[in-house]
């Protein structure tokens, strides 16, 4: 209740600042918190709204409280009150399935070509030739686009180079490896735990244990077809659901993990507790700057690669199947996805970029540095000088990512997988490994059968 008063709130307060709007010319963007700590999301609606006095619109952000999932919930709850509030929501790219095959939202691809001057273009190959090839699948169900990419994820591995030394720690090697690596680079050290994730009751949970699943050459779910591994049988994805509980046991995780999300991990990591995490690229940035800020000595200590068997994340803008305001709504969606906008979330801000062209044309540190005084943000100049190589990194990241199952159950399928499997990983803390064979017969089970909505 909490968490949709708040949500309340924010829309009451925006009303009343839009009282000199006409009501018929208002636009609401619901999204989830803008991480980047320079309020960009905030900026870029201001921006637009200046661009479009004389046409009488005006957009206004309301910022949802909470994890992905509480999110995510508000999102629904909203779709279906008979007079939804928000005319585009910026979702995660697992719910968009959800959302199209409820209707709560619109294709996007005719809007799209006109809003870019192309009437009689395909709005899909618009998309398609514009953004990177793997984010459009994405957000494409049944073969339609239902969301244009606003921010890319994937998973990254964050470790100590002061520690682990030079050169790649991923390349070739599987998850068990890596720990093993760790392991090496910990010893003699006062580090507790080699790594940290996000195991907590949110999309995390789920995200972190594909991963390292493909991580150990498995796969949850069943390449090209919509079904879980079998997961209880002996087999890679068998051996890595243990590999975690051990980890959890004998203290390679650090146990916090159980009930973190990515700003926790991050905050355990940046505190010297681990010597490697788990998290989204934005991350790397803020490690960057705080370090720095810190004066701890660390800023170039850090290193980050790839996940082994990363996981695509992102959030996307999709047009609300009841909004009136379709045309401007997608000229604002067109404008907070152009290059200059996307330019801005990177080297600003530390989002992931979803265009291609921003992989091409990128900024030197210096472009960069201006780019963002001109939004009076400053002192970041250890972020710029290792921006364009975490750009390449998350480059190849985003193309080699596994994707989510996309169904229009995947939250009750996600459900169902962190019911079963947390509460098995926070036994093993207590020395419960290797995992009970019938247990996990009942969680593959429950799952796959969530999976397909039976």
């Amino acid at each position: 209740m909490r968490r949709i008063a708040a949500a309340a709130a924010a829309l009451a307060v925006l009303a009343a600042a839009a009282c000199e709007v006409e009501e018929d010319r208002i636009i609401y963007l619901a999204t989830g918190r803008d991480v980047s700590g320079n309020n960009l999301y905030l900026s870029l609606i201001q921006e637009w709204n200046r661009a479009h006095q004389k046409e009488g619109y005006r957009a206004y952000l309301v910022e949802l409280p909470g994890s992905a999932d509480e999110q995510y919930a508000e999102m629904v709850r909203d779709a279906q009150s008979g007079s939804p509030e928000y005319d585009i929501i910026n979702i995660d790219n697992q719910f968009i399935a959800m959302f199209a095959e409820a209707g709560w939202i619109k294709e996007i691809g005719p809007g799209w070509a006109e809003a870019n001057g192309f009437p009689d273009a395909d709005g899909t190959a618009l998309l398609e030739g514009t953004f990177r090839e793997k984010l459009i699948r994405s957000v494409t169900y049944e073969d339609e686009a239902y969301a244009v990419p606003f921010t890319a994820d994937v998973g990254m591995l964050y470790y100590r180079r002061d520690l682990v030394g030079q050169g790649s720690l991923t390349a070739g090697r599987t998850f068990h490896e890596i720990l093993a690596e760790l392991a090496d680079a910990a010893e003699g050290t006062d580090v507790d735990h080699l790594y940290i994730g996000q195991f907590a009751q949110y999309e995390g949970f789920m995200v972190n244990t594909m991963e390292i699943v493909a991580g150990e050459q498995g796969r949850l779910i069943v390449p090209g077809e919509q079904r879980l591994a079998d997961i209880h049988r002996n087999g890679a994805e068998h051996q890595a659901l243990n590999l975690i509980a051990a980890s959890f046991e004998d203290g390679t995780f650090h146990p916090a993990a159980l009930d973190s999300n990515e700003e926790e991990a991050y905050v355990r990591f940046l505190s010297g507790e681990t010597v490697a995490m788990r998290n989204w690229p934005i991350w790397y940035r803020r490690l960057l700057i705080a370090s720095t800020e810190n004066d701890s000595g660390h800023a170039s200590e850090y290193a980050v690669e790839a996940l082994p068997g990363a996981v695509l994340g992102g959030q996307s803008l999709a047009l609300a199947a009841e909004t009136p305001h379709e045309e401007a709504a997608l000229d604002l969606i067109r404008f907070l996805t152009g290059e200059e906008q996307q330019q801005l979330l990177f080297y600003c801000g530390g989002y992931a970029p979803t265009r291609q062209d921003i992989y091409v044309n990128k900024l030197s540190p210096e472009q960069a540095a201006q780019l963002c005084a001109s939004y009076e943000i400053t002192g970041e100049d250890a972020w710029h000088n290792q921006a364009n190589q975490l750009l390449d990194t998350i480059r190849l990241a985003i193309d080699d990512a596994q994707l989510r199952p996309v169904t229009p159950y995947y939250s009750q399928f996600s459900e169902e997988v962190f019911s079963g499997l947390h509460p098995m990983f926070a036994d093993a803390l207590h020395g419960a490994v290797p995992l009970d064979a019938k247990r996990l017969a009942q969680v593959y089970t429950a799952a796959d059968r969530a999976l397909d909505g039976s």
